[in-house]
């Protein structure tokens, strides 16, 4: 037989329970990584030498991301580098003129994958890629990460509500086990 005290503690532990799982779920929803900005940008016609793609994501990004700048024909190789929430593609060679497809697939800091895509163009006057291959290349300075923007929950804040779950039920398990 259950008493007063017994449902007391059932009925205040099962709403701590259930009130960590409310909390956890809207942190969840809100650290999947998005593209927040790409050089060069979705739809963007380029008209000189591109150096580089530079993709900029909401929130720190894993090394095991990836990404391909594709054209009709071929993959353009690519040098990747990641640095928190910015992964840069380095082109060796010139791009020709054309469409081209940026894809990439990331992991998040919330270890969830991502995958995404766009298209940009290149549209360069003859002339000027003349001119270029007789001039001395000059260096395209990068954007520099952003490091005022943080991830908006540690890494670490997942598995302690798991944790803590575990631990509430087991202590549940233990207290309310029939007496034998």
């Amino acid at each position: 037989m259950v008493t007063g005290s017994q449902f007391m503690k059932k009925t205040v532990l099962s709403i701590l329970l259930l009130l960590m799982v409310i909390f956890q779920l809207p942190s969840s929803i809100v650290a999947h990584s998005d593209l927040e900005s790409a050089t060069p940008a979705e739809g963007e016609t380029v008209t000189n030498e591109l150096e580089a793609v530079v993709l900029t994501f909401s929130t720190k990004i894993e090394s095991l991301s990836s990404m391909k700048v594709k054209n009709d024909n071929e993959e353009i190789p690519l040098q990747i580098s990641i640095e928190d929430n910015q992964m840069t593609g380095k082109i060796n060679n010139p791009l020709q003129n054309g469409n081209y497809s940026v894809e990439y697939r990331i992991i998040g800091a919330d270890s969830h994958v991502i995958e995404g895509s766009y298209t940009f163009t290149v549209d360069r006057p003859q002339q000027a890629e003349i001119e270029e291959k007789e001039e001395k290349k000059e260096e395209q300075t990068l954007p520099e990460p952003d490091e005022s923007k943080q991830p908006k929950n540690p890494g670490y804040f997942a598995p302690l509500t798991i944790g803590l779950l575990i631990v509430v039920a087991i202590i549940s398990f233990f207290v309310f086990r029939k007496k034998s």
